[in-house]
């Protein structure tokens, strides 16, 4: 059993969402790279962990919560080479972070989103290509997801909903600006091949 933080500062995911959440990803856990911000207890990354995910790195600020989540990995991993835990706010977990993660799991309080978090997230390209990210937030909001992002579905389970999202193909990212101007410059361009044939 998975040890939770005491008070009232981390509010830790109920299994029957962490079961809803779990049954969506499926074989996109086996053998992935888990990063699970605003760890809590760490309960997100260590279910990642018993089903199959190679690695997960915990990130928890509040200091009683990050030592509840070392107790709990070594209990329930053991191999520390599966593991880290970075005891530091997610937006400077997210600046010092190297590599891709296959999936990434947000567990923001309610009360303060993620909207820096997940704009950092995709500006350091840490998610893969292929790879998933799951916002769990309070039914009835949305989620400020970067336009990197697109919704693949929201599921609400009472007063929690999960959002998952996955990576824009870099092609669909361009700005819309950047868009407009090399359709503008084409014309342009026909224009001087013209006036360099008449001369």
């Amino acid at each position: 059993m998975v040890a939770a933080p005491r008070g009232e500062r981390t509010r830790p995911t109920s299994a029957k969402v962490r079961e809803a959440l779990f049954a969506v990803l499926e074989k996109r856990v086996q053998g992935a790279r888990v990063l699970d911000l605003f760890a809590g207890s760490g309960a997100l990354g260590l279910e990642a962990i018993s089903r199959g995910a190679a690695s997960v790195v915990f990130v928890e600020s509040d200091a009683a919560a990050a030592m509840t989540v070392r107790r709990n990995a070594v209990a329930v991993i053991g191999d520390k080479d599966r593991f880290r835990i970075m005891p530091i706010t997610a937006l400077r977990a997210l600046r010092r972070l190297r590599g891709v993660f296959d999936i990434v799991l947000v567990d923001p309080p309610y009360d303060r989103g993620a909207r820096d978090e997940l704009v950092t997230l995709m500006q350091r390209s840490l998610v893969a290509p292929d790879g998933m990210v799951v916002v769990e937030h309070r039914s009835g909001e949305e989620v400020a997801l970067p336009t990197s992002l697109r919704v693949l579905r929201s599921t609400k389970y009472g007063d929690t909903t999960l959002t998952f999202a996955s990576v824009v193909p870099t092609r669909d990212t361009a700005p819309q600006a950047e868009r407009i101007a090399t359709a503008q410059e084409r014309p342009r361009a026909r224009q001087q091949r013209r006036r360099s044939g008449q001369s």
